[in-house]
């Protein structure tokens, strides 16, 4: 089962040989993406790869945790324990300390979102967004596949609070980081390509 990857939805899992063998970094330069139309996991940068440099990916948690919760999942789950660029700074350069503080953001960001926004508080939800999104990349984890849900959630706060312009702007941030995790082509992409092409923004 730790070999096994998740196919979208579907309750069952594939083995991929070569897939399997990518090591796991904390800070990975690559993501994968199942495709429902060509049938096939995909592999997409997170951020420019120099020529050599080992393809990384990240088995887990879902979580924005400090070295030592991360390893902890990942001795119990995988056995092994980390030594992960990441997780050799530890604390150094304030990495847990920006790890926790995005996983505290994500959750009230989730909550805000999930209970509809208050006219009042639009302000500070979509500051908390920004600080997220500049905290990650500060992290080395601001590629398409961590911040894609962080832009859709900026998203529908602007179209709730019926800011059309900031809507379509965290929109086309969404876009551009689900073409660079899943495909220009995906499914996610194509959806987001029609909302687009409904708004009416003049610049």
């Amino acid at each position: 089962s730790t070999n096994a990857f998740t196919l979208g939805n579907d309750p069952k899992g594939g083995l991929f040989l070569t897939i399997a063998r990518i090591n796991h970094s904390c800070r990975p330069n690559v993501s994968h993406f199942w495709s429902p139309g060509l049938q096939q996991k995909l592999i997409f940068a997170s951020r420019d790869i120099n020529v050599g440099e080992e393809l990384l990916t990240i088995y887990g948690p879902n979580e924005c945790m400090d070295t030592e919760g991360r390893r902890g999942y990942l001795n119990e789950r995988f056995s092994f324990n980390c030594n992960c660029e990441m997780c050799r700074e530890g604390n150094a350069n304030g990495g847990d300390d920006r790890m926790l503080e995005i996983q505290s953001l994500q959750e009230d960001i989730s909550l805000r979102t999930s209970g509809g926004v208050k006219s009042k508080s639009i302000g500070s939800a979509l500051d908390d967004i920004k600080r997220c999104i500049t905290l990650m990349k500060e992290q080395g984890i601001g590629g398409g596949a961590f911040t894609k849900s962080i832009y859709h959630h900026g998203y529908d706060i602007c179209l709730a609070a019926g800011d059309d312009r900031g809507a379509w702007s965290y929109l086309n941030s969404e876009l551009t980081a689900v073409r660079n995790s899943e495909g220009i082509d995906s499914p996610k992409a194509i959806e987001i390509e029609q909302v687009l092409n409904h708004f009416h923004i003049e610049f």
